[in-house]
């Protein structure tokens, strides 16, 4: 994904579309704006990714020293008299069998955040796919009885969805997790699970209303209140908005033209 750089915008209210499993909107999504409206924050979002990844390698690997090599002290031929070169230690590097010279001892290289650095981060990478419109909202999960990978791959199509995906769930979806596991570049994450990394990384986000809850709750605002209105009353909404400009525009002029024909 590749962020676009945006001033900090004040917003009031967030909407977004909720999707069915036909890809039809039929319901908008007010989302919190301390959670989807950030600005986009290169540095600490490579800090984050950095600490994230530098955590994720074991450094587990280990080879024994001349001092961990054990062998009997008995010399291995005597010092004189053969003409051969004189031989030390067994446990030498140069000695087959022997101890391992610079070799890959374990280390500790684990790597700390700031537990609010890693929230921000992650509200940033949440915004940066708000923003770039790579957040698909859906009003359930795709399937909820027995795991079917052809029911997953007919709803990625009506999503209309190209490139990796990552399915967010309010809590470990087994079922979901099995359909998808036969699919490239498709994956599934609990909400509590997410991080900047993990968002990132994939092209778009496919989100049920249920974990866009579970995030306001752990994240978000706490009187913030997640509410989910039908398109079409939105849409009136707004008209009967304009229509009532217009009136009351229609009636100044009015009143402005008989105060005119009053003073003549």
């Amino acid at each position: 994904m590749h962020c676009k750089s945006r001033s900090s915008i004040k917003v009031k209210t967030l909407e977004i579309n909720i999707k069915n499993k036909s890809g039809n909107s039929t319901k908008n999504l007010t989302l919190d704006p301390s959670v989807w409206n950030l600005e986009l924050n290169e540095d600490l979002l490579h800090q984050s990714i950095y600490v994230y990844l530098a955590n994720q390698r074991q450094w587990t690997k280990s080879t024994k020293t001349r001092s961990n090599v054990k062998y009997a002290n008995q010399k291995l031929r005597p010092q004189k008299g053969s003409g051969r070169a004189r031989v030390g230690s067994r446990r030498s590097p140069l000695m087959v069998g022997g101890g391992v010279a610079h070799g890959p001892l374990p280390k500790n290289i684990r790597k700390s955040l700031n537990k609010k650095m890693k929230i921000k981060a992650l509200k940033i990478a949440l915004s940066a796919k708000f923003n770039d419109k790579e957040l698909n909202v859906i009003d359930q999960s795709p399937i909820k009885d027995n795991p079917s990978t052809k029911i997953i791959n007919d709803y990625i199509k009506n999503l209309d969805l190209k490139g990796s995906i990552l399915f967010v769930t309010p809590d470990n979806d087994k079922v979901l997790i099995k359909s998808c596991e036969n699919i490239n570049n498709v994956e599934v994450i609990e909400a509590s699970s997410l991080n900047a990394y993990t968002l990132i990384r994939p092209k778009n986000l496919v989100i049920s209303v249920d974990a866009v809850e579970k995030i306001h709750d752990l994240w978000g605002e706490p009187n913030f209140k997640t509410v989910s209105k039908s398109a079409t009353s939105s849409k009136k909404a707004t008209t009967a908005k304009k229509t009532t400009k217009a009136k009351t525009t229609k009636a100044k002029t009015t009143a402005k033209k008989k105060v005119v024909k009053k003073d003549d």
